[in-house]
């Protein structure tokens, strides 16, 4: 691997691979185009991958999950960055105060931060 960022995508590649077909296109269902091309090219390319290769790719996952807590500190802040990393400033922040705020987002209003696919 030439870099840090190849290394990083070719342990998601391989994490992707060990969960199976079914879960893996989960996971795609949520990564951006570029994401799924870069991650598909990666698969595509790994011919042979070493039992223990795949060992320390799934130690690692459970080494990094295991010390995350479900629970964050403030869950305010929290919400707001995903949803600012998520949406962008503008669209994040027309959400935080309803989502903050309880505001029900039903009705004509909510078709706006829908799927196309779903609205259709």
């Amino acid at each position: 691997m030439s870099n840090v960022a190849d290394q990083g995508v070719e342990d998601a590649a391989i994490l992707l691979m060990s969960l199976g077909e079914e879960e893996a296109a989960e996971v795609f269902k949520h990564l951006a185009p570029k994401e799924v091309q870069r991650l598909g090219e990666t698969i595509a390319k790994m011919k042979a991958i070493s039992r223990d290769r795949v060992d320390d790719v799934l130690e690692k996952f459970a080494t990094i999950a295991g010390g995350q807590s479900l629970l964050v500190p403030d869950t305010d802040e929290y919400v707001k960055s995903v949803l600012r990393m998520a949406l962008g400033e503008d669209k994040a922040n027309l959400l935080i105060d309803r989502i903050l705020q309880g505001s029900d987002t039903s009705g004509i209003e909510s078709l706006k931060w829908m799927d196309a696919n779903s609205v259709a």
